[in-house]
């Protein structure tokens, strides 16, 4: 199926703000365009991905909709936002039954909660269907009739990506669902802003959150990792006009904050091998001074346990770094963890951060959309 295109004209000297994977949470939505100061004089675009993963789902689709009426706000569809349609096909009934199982969190369980309809594996999905469509038609139907692609003077706005310049020969699936699109070689004449791809999985040694301008390809890249990574931002990335390129943006997150009260000097000596010289394998330890290993490629080998860490060897790259016990998990074929870091991120008393974790060696903590650890005394607020 082609991908659906809106083309609009944006009014002269209008900001222009741009947001994306929201996934049900509204909180920090409101709390966003809030920071913002959005008003009715701004254009809101929601790059997809509205719903699904996080908690509240249906009052964040019912939010944007209110708000479609009475501000200037254009969403277009994400691979998340799709499912929900899904109860219109007739030949989905067990997958999208299996999918409802899999993941509690999403719109179609929300309503089926709100009608205090129980899903099961012996629940008739049909009825469910026949239901959901009776009592949520309008919520529903504003989705399929969502576009797939936003187009403006000089900035588009697509979930993943797009494939070329030529818009109008887009496939849907491809635009809402296409995976790291900076890294798909596509150059365009005017900036195609999206979501979809946490930018945290483009990072390599420092974990950074922020949204990424690829001048070269005319690609600008928000998902900040909103509710689906422990570090993760709901980013606001905001155009001044529609002719200008003084790009800016600001972020929240709901992580607890806390204040730097002190710092521990030889932090290095937390991050040193337990093993022996001569026992060690020369790797990227030589080249970087710290590593990010992502879900993508996050296999390890743990050479020693301790009651909160252990040592451990990435599988691809033989980077070896501390993780914590907690980040590690065993499938049949070894040992893998989630998103972890050895980053130490360079701080200063008296400066609020995002505490992550706490641990008796330090804290994993966040600035400014940076992620890394630190050792010291921080001040929970």
């Amino acid at each position: 199926m082609l991908a659906s295109v809106k083309r609009i004209v944006v009014e002269e000297n209008r900001r222009m703000i741009a947001v994306s994977d929201i996934h049900g949470n509204l909180p920090g939505l409101k709390k966003l365009l809030n920071k913002v100061s959005f008003s009715k004089d701004d254009y809101l675009f929601i790059v997809g991905d509205m719903i699904e993963k996080g908690p509240q789902s249906l009052n964040t689709l019912r939010f944007i909709m209110e708000l479609c009426k009475t501000h200037n706000v254009f969403p277009v569809k994400g691979n998340c936002d799709s499912v929900a349609v899904e109860i219109y096909h007739d030949k989905v009934h067990k997958e999208l039954l299996n999918y409802m199982l899999r993941r509690k969190k999403c719109l179609l369980n929300e309503m089926c909660e709100t009608l205090s309809i129980k899903v099961s594996r012996k629940s008739d999905m049909k009825k469910i269907k026949e239901a959901l469509s009776q009592n949520f038609s309008e919520e529903l139907n504003w989705i399929a009739s969502l576009p797939d692609i936003i187009d403006t003077q000089k900035f588009t706005f697509v979930h993943a990506g797009l494939t070329s310049k030529e818009l109008d020969k887009q496939k849907a699936e491809k635009v809402q669902s296409t995976d790291a699109f900076l890294n798909q070689g596509v150059y365009l004449d005017k900036y195609c802003i999206v979501g979809h791809w946490p930018v945290v999985l483009y990072s390599e040694a420092i974990p950074d959150c922020n949204p990424i301008i690829d001048k070269k390809h005319k690609i600008i890249s928000i998902d900040g990792g909103n509710v689906v990574k422990r570090n993760g931002q709901l980013n606001a990335f905001i155009i001044p006009h529609i002719h200008s390129e003084e790009f800016s943006y600001l972020s929240f997150d709901d992580i607890r904050k806390g204040i730097i009260i002190s710092l521990k000097e030889g932090n290095n000596n937390f991050w040193k091998s337990p093993i022996s010289k001569e026992n060690q394998i020369p790797d990227l330890q030589e080249k970087q001074n710290s590593m990010l290993i992502h879900w993508i490629d996050n296999k390890i080998n743990v050479l020693e346990k301790e009651e909160e860490f252990s040592y451990c060897e990435h599988n691809s790259t033989k980077y070896r770094m501390w993780i914590l016990n907690k980040y590690i998990y065993k499938e049949k074929d070894g040992y893998y963890c989630e998103d972890s870091t050895d980053y130490q991120l360079p701080v200063k008393t008296g400066e609020m951060v995002s505490v992550i974790e706490i641990t008796k060696k330090g804290y994993l903590i966040k600035q400014n959309g940076i992620t890394g650890w630190v050792c010291g005394n921080i001040k929970l607020l």
